[in-house]
């Protein structure tokens, strides 16, 4: 243990080191990924489907900021729904600009959870993502997160329409506009998937603001079970199945993904927790610190 944290702590002194180059490169990477997954999820426009814009888009999401990719992916997607039809385009605009304006706006810092729902949809391990979100953005991130959710099913509806527009039967497009309406109106997969998601998040998110030791390990554990749960009572309240393999092996994806981001914060020490007490003029204070493990004090010690 002791040498993995000596090699972590090396990597993250690097990184401080050369911030403005490893900064943009991991923000390259990351929106590379988000674009690739929207691709998949939309891929009806020839000039949207190329490699070259893919590219091009993350190296100007990543060296601006990162409510950009908000604005990136939006246009990104529009240039394919247009593509399928004028409705499903204006649909997804109205769309898109009220989750700008209902949530986004006011809180440009979690725009990123909304692109990792759709990144673990892509992957097969959606259930996974509940507990990578409240690990990484907290309950700030619940919103976002459903926004996620909607954004997929509408990605499965948009492919469904485009099937049915590809021939000219008129009972097809009238099929394909009753799609278009079911997506937000009697999509029960949808709403069982944003019901999951916001419980488990919000319950999560909650219980690592406890101060009680190990709180951020029983959180987590907590989200786990309450994963499954959740799956159980969404898929009652809605009267639509849950494949609950797929949870299972999602909330074990996501603790093993909230482990990883737990070590690269820092593994606290709670043998040497300390309590500290001092007061001003207004307040008096209790302070509970709790120290990280660094193997390099250790061996300067």
């Amino acid at each position: 243990m002791t040498a993995i944290l000596s090699i972590k702590n090396k990597l993250r002194d690097f990184c401080r080191k050369q911030d403005e180059i490893v900064t943009p490169i991991f923000k390259f990477v990351w929106t590379l990924i988000v674009f690739i997954s929207l691709q998949k999820m939309f891929h009806y426009s020839d000039l949207g489907s190329k490699t070259e814009v893919t590219i091009l888009l993350a190296i100007l999401t990543a060296l601006l900021p990162d409510a950009f990719m908000f604005v990136m992916a939006g246009i990104l997607i529009a240039l394919h729904t247009f593509s399928v039809s004028l409705e499903v385009g204006a649909v997804f605009v109205v769309m898109y600009i009220v989750m700008f304006c209902v949530y986004i706006r006011f809180f440009p810092q979690f725009a990123y959870v909304m692109f990792l729902v759709p990144v673990f949809f892509m992957l097969g391990i959606p259930y996974a993502a509940p507990i990578a979100i409240a690990v990484l953005a907290g309950l700030g991130g619940m919103v976002p997160a459903v926004m996620g959710v909607v954004l997929y099913f509408f990605s499965e509806s948009t492919a469904e329409i485009s099937r049915l527009l590809a021939t000219e039967d008129v009972e097809n497009e009238i099929e394909a506009f009753k799609q278009l309406s079911d997506v937000i109106i009697h999509n029960k997969e949808m709403y069982v998937a944003a019901i999951i998601f916001a419980i488990t998040i919000a319950v999560t998110a909650v219980l690592t603001k406890f101060t009680y030791d190990y709180a951020l390990y029983i959180a987590i554990a907590a989200g786990t079970v309450v994963n499954i749960l959740a799956s159980i009572f969404a898929g009652y309240i809605v009267s639509n199945d849950v494949e609950m393999g797929a949870v299972v092996i999602g909330s074990i994806v996501g603790i093993i993904f909230a482990a990883i981001v737990r070590f690269g914060q820092g593994i606290l020490d709670y043998q040497h927790t300390e309590r500290v007490q001092f007061e001003d003029d207004d307040y008096y204070y209790y302070v509970k610190a709790v120290p990280k493990i660094d193997s390099e004090k250790k061996d300067k010690e």
